[in-house]
């Protein structure tokens, strides 16, 4: 299964290369039509400019593996291309912010900055329900629970 980072990294380049075609035709209207020309001609130059900004503030640092740093501006490019009408490209934006989220949390040495312990497997012994003011584990999302508790604070699961 892929990483998260390169699907991240994959959709920012499919919306780059769509915005690039979509300037493309920008420039051939520009080209094309006598009265409107420099109109389009400079959305065009606008647009050309924008996929160099969304190139080197979020393609980039993705490439580089810097996922959290690219995730803001994944995330206003999403919505600036929204905007603009680049419905397609917007939407692949904003699912690469979602990918970069899942990228983040699959680093290695994140898990370990958790406060929750791994998610422990299923019939490993836990620490007796009688030891005062020790927490309980949730065999299903792994979180603690307060001593004595009959239920998982947060699935809702039977701890015992």
């Amino acid at each position: 299964m892929p990483h998260s980072g390169e699907t991240a990294r994959d959709l920012i380049l499919v919306g780059l290369i769509l915005d690039g075609f979509g300037e493309l035709v920008l420039l051939a209207l520009g080209f094309s039509s006598w009265w409107f020309g420099l109109i389009f001609l400079g959305f065009a130059f606008i647009g050309f400019v924008w996929i160099f900004l969304v190139y080197l503030y979020a393609y980039e640092s993705v490439r580089d593996g810097d996922y959290e740093g690219a995730r803001r501006p994944t995330l206003i490019f999403g919505i600036l291309s929204l905007l603009t009408l680049a419905i397609v490209p917007g939407i692949l934006f904003l699912i690469a912010y979602a990918k970069l989220g899942n990228a983040i949390r699959e680093e290695p040495g994140l898990a370990a900055s958790w406060d929750r312990p791994p998610i422990p497997s299923v019939g490993t012994p836990f620490l007796s329900p009688s030891a005062p003011g020790v927490p309980r584990y949730c065999t299903y999302c792994g979180r603690p629970g307060p001593a004595g508790a009959t239920f998982c604070t947060s699935c809702g699961v039977r701890l015992d």
